[in-house]
């Protein structure tokens, strides 16, 4: 860490009662910006916030700590927080998406990650979300990192995110079934995602009762 110049005293981290509150608010900030979001993209409406129960999930699973865990659940929440930079008819459109539209919406995570960049959060929520879109073999964006490069945060939202959208309707078609979505993860681990958070969510669905707890995880 830098130190600071001559003259200034850095601020002590709250603690107690105050760290509580300040736990509150951006708890309360997180949900009021992911309200926002659902109402103006009607088709994938809590998306996040089923990301955000996944991925919580398995970062447990995965015995990670308690500020780890609050990570990648913030993180999750506000994953589609930069689709309020995207026109409505945009988010609302059923037919088949332009170049342009797509690139918009690749984007818009990195968006979101712009928007909170400021926010003090007691994890890297900012940057879990900026290495959302990573892939484990370095083929994805923005900065190609690989393997244990990306912060294992961003690693679980990127599975979590993925199995979420498989099993979700769609305005344009049918989520799949929870068993073909592990299969495609299944098949993809050591490419775009890691083994082990592959393994972890597994682990967790089949043995820890996780497919009763998420039962609910394709309904619009």
């Amino acid at each position: 860490m830098a130190p600071l110049p001559c003259g200034f005293a850095r601020a002590p981290a709250p603690s107690g009662p105050r760290r509580e509150k300040r736990a509150r608010t951006l708890q309360t900030l997180v949900k009021t910006l992911v309200s926002v979001v659902d109402r103006r993209d009607p088709f994938a409406a809590n998306h996040s916030t089923r990301v955000a129960r996944v991925a919580r999930a398995v970062a447990r699973e995965m015995g990670l700590t308690e500020t780890e865990m609050d990570t990648a659940e913030s993180a999750a929440n506000l994953l589609n927080l930069g689709k309020i930079m995207i026109p409505p008819e945009v988010l609302a459109k059923t037919g088949d998406l332009t170049e342009e539209e797509r690139t918009l919406l690749r984007n818009s995570v990195q968006v979101s990650a712009d928007i909170i960049q400021d926010i003090e959060f007691d994890g890297p929520v900012v940057d879990t979300l900026r290495q959302a879109q990573e892939r484990f073999d370095g083929s994805g964006q923005p900065r190609g990192l690989k393997g244990e490069e990306i912060l294992i945060t961003a690693r679980i939202i990127g599975v979590a995110n993925t199995l979420v959208g498989m099993i979700s309707d769609r305005a344009f078609r049918q989520g799949m079934a929870m068993d073909a979505a592990i299969e495609i993860l299944f098949k993809e681990a050591g490419r775009a995602y890691d083994r082990k958070v592959v393994a972890a969510l597994v682990n967790y669905l089949d043995n820890r009762d996780g497919r009763t707890q998420l039962a609910d995880l394709a309904a619009q």
